[in-house]
């Protein structure tokens, strides 16, 4: 792994469910872990119902830590350059514990 090519600070967000007095449940993302990646990204298109509607997929390669090898793609999220990102699904790269590559989607607002 080029170490030199990890160029983009990502923040993994984690959801946390609280729950008040009353019983009352409240979702929000707390920052789980920071670390250095990098980023290859394209772009496909998809129709659904008559309508082409574009999907940017990014896949971004971090060194294998313990912090991200918990990280499943239901949970959590990624924050790169400002933009969030669902996490699709995790590449443990061949079990080497070398490098993990996390395919991502982008969420629209």
């Amino acid at each position: 792994m080029d170490i030199a090519a990890l160029n983009l600070r990502i923040t993994f967000q984690k959801q946390v469910t609280d729950v008040d007095d009353y019983g009352n449940h409240t979702n929000h993302d707390d920052d789980y872990i920071t670390c250095w990646a990098t980023a290859s990204g394209s772009g496909t298109e998809a129709d659904e119902a008559g309508t082409t509607n574009p999907k940017e997929t990014i896949d971004f390669t971090t060194r294998w830590c313990e912090a991200l090898s918990k990280v499943t793609s239901d949970g959590y999220r990624i924050i790169a350059d400002g933009k969030l990102y669902n996490i699709l699904y995790v590449n443990p790269m061949g079990y080497k514990h070398n490098s993990l590559k996390f395919h991502c989607e982008r969420v629209k607002r």
